[in-house]
C-alpha cells in the first residue's frame, strides 16, 4: 500500500508543517443554568466549537446564524462574538482555544476566511468529532504523553472540520439603513468604554439620536444603550479571567466609574457578580486565564 508523505502533506495544510496550540479545551454543561457572555473578541486566539445538545443564535460581527446539535462553530482571532442559547441552560458545547494557526492562504489564527460562513453542520462527521473532543478533553488533564496528544488532535480536528460545506452566504446589496446599523455598530465598538450618549453618538455620525435608536433596534432588537452595556460587561469578563485587576479598576476601564452600580449592572446581565464570575471562571478551566 502506498504511504504518503506526511510531513508533505502537513506543509500543505499548516504553513511550514508548524501545527497550532491548543490552550484550552472546555465542555460546557447542558443541564447548568446559563451564565451569559456578551459580546466579547479575542486577540490572540481562535475558538473551534461543536455543539453537542441545546438551540441557540451565534452572532458574530453583525451576522446570526442559527444553532443546534452538530453545529460546528468557526471563531477567528479578533471577531466580535456571542453565543445565546434559546432555553435557560446552557448550549452544550465543546469550546477550543486555539493559537499559533497558520493555515497556508489566510491570516494568523483564523480558522476560515471572511466570507465563508461561521457556522456549519457536521452532519454525519458529527460522531466522530464529538469523539475527538471527548478524548481531547479527558487527554488534557492528563500527563505530558496525553497532552501532546490532545494537541495532536486538534490539529486533526482543524482539518476535518475545514472540510465541512457550509451554505453560501448571500450576497444581496447592502441597503442605505444597513449601512448606517453598520456605521453605528462600529462607533460604539470603537467607543463603548468612554462616556458616551446617543447625542454624542448621533454628532459624531451627522444624524439625531432618535433616528440611531429606532434603526438600530429595529436591525438588532437592541436599542444602542443596550448594545453599549453588552460591550462593556462582555470585556469586563475578559478582562476578570485575563487579567488580576481588581474589580474596581476593571469597572473604570470599561466605563463605570461606580463600581456598586458596575456590579449591579454585571450581576443582571451574567447571572453572578464579578468577584463569583471570576471565582467560577477558575473553576471551569482549572485555574487557567483566557489567553486573550
Amino acid at each position: 500500500m502506498f504511504c504518503p508523505d506526511t510531513n508533505h502533506q502537513l506543509e500543505n495544510a499548516y504553513e511550514h508543517g508548524k501545527l497550532p496550540t491548543m490552550v484550552y479545551i472546555n465542555k460546557q454543561n447542558h443541564a447548568r443554568k446559563a451564565i451569559h457572555r456578551p459580546l466579547h473578541r479575542h486577540d490572540s486566539i481562535c475558538e473551534l466549537l461543536l455543539v453537542y445538545r441545546g438551540t441557540g443564535t451565534y452572532y458574530v460581527n453583525g451576522k446570526s446564524y442559527p444553532l443546534s446539535e452538530g453545529s460546528v462553530i468557526y471563531y477567528n482571532q479578533g471577531d466580535l462574538h456571542e453565543v445565546i442559547s434559546e432555553t435557560e441552560n446552557e448550549i452544550g458545547d465543546y469550546c477550543i482555544g486555539i493559537t499559533n494557526l497558520h493555515r497556508c492562504n489566510l491570516p494568523p489564527n483564523c480558522l476560515i476566511s471572511p466570507d465563508e460562513p461561521s457556522v456549519r453542520h457536521a452532519g454525519g462527521l458529527f460522531p466522530m468529532l464529538r469523539s475527538m473532543c471527548e478524548q481531547m478533553y479527558a487527554l488534557e488533564g492528563t500527563n505530558e504523553e496525553g497532552k501532546l496528544t490532545a494537541q495532536l488532535l486538534c490539529a486533526a480536528i482543524i482539518l476535518l472540520t475545514s472540510q465541512i460545506e457550509g451554505f453560501p452566504l448571500t450576497g444581496a446589496k447592502e441597503s442605505d439603513e444597513a449601512h448606517m446599523v453598520l456605521r453605528i455598530r462600529n462607533y460604539l465598538n470603537a467607543h463603548f468604554m468612554e462616556d458616551i450618549t446617543l447625542d454624542t453618538a448621533g454628532e459624531a455620525l451627522g444624524c439625531s439620536a432618535t433616528y440611531i435608536s429606532h434603526i438600530f433596534k429595529k436591525a438588532t432588537g437592541r436599542t444602542p444603550i443596550q448594545y453599549l452595556i453588552r460591550r462593556r460587561i462582555g470585556h469586563a469578563q475578559t478582562l476578570l479571567i485575563s487579567t488580576d485587576h481588581p474589580v474596581t479598576r476593571i469597572a473604570t476601564i470599561v466605563g463605570y466609574d461606580n463600581t456598586n452600580y458596575f456590579s449591579t449592572i454585571f450581576s443582571k446581565v451574567v447571572g453572578m457578580s464579578p468577584a463569583r464570575y471570576r471565582e467560577f471562571y477558575k473553576e471551569e478551566m482549572k485555574g487557567q486565564k483566557d489567553q486573550s
